[in-house]
């Protein structure tokens, strides 16, 4: 009896494990690939990394000079530029930092949401769970 609840108890195990990691982790992020030219930082596959998250790339920019607190452009390529050299740790922190705020899902973990603006309050809805829950506007 013992070790059939074992059993059991390590197949609940493996499930969820497969679950948890199947929501958030099937969502690669490619590190970003940062070349400084002078005083500039520049990303040059930040069209890659909004794709992935599937965001505007002008509203990722926004966000980007905002928490860096530098000027923040984009160029015909979609890579973005930003003013000073900005060191590696600092932008992928951002990153990730958009990444939990304008693309998890707060109530189940899930990637799948897109950014709805109702009246003046833009929303992250969840295509999973269905939870909408209001994110602070970039301005």
């Amino acid at each position: 009896m013992v070790d059939d609840f074992a059993s059991l108890l390590e197949r609940i195990k493996d499930h969820l494990r497969s679950e948890g990691a199947d929501r958030v982790g099937r969502l690669e992020l490619p590190p970003p690939d940062i070349v400084w030219v002078g005083n500039r930082t520049i990303i040059r596959n930040f069209r890659q990394i909004a794709g992935a998250m599937r965001r505007d790339p002008q509203m990722m920019a926004v966000f980007m000079g905002k928490e860096l607190a530098t000027a923040a452009n984009l160029d015909q390529d979609v890579r973005l530029v930003l003013l000073g050299r900005k060191d590696r740790e600092s932008v992928e922190r951002v990153i990730q930092r958009y990444f939990k705020e304008y693309v998890v899902c707060p109530v189940c973990g899930s990637p799948d949401t897109k950014l709805v603006r109702e009246r003046k309050i833009t929303f992250l809805l969840c295509e999973a769970c269905g939870a909408k829950s209001p994110v602070r506007e970039v301005k």
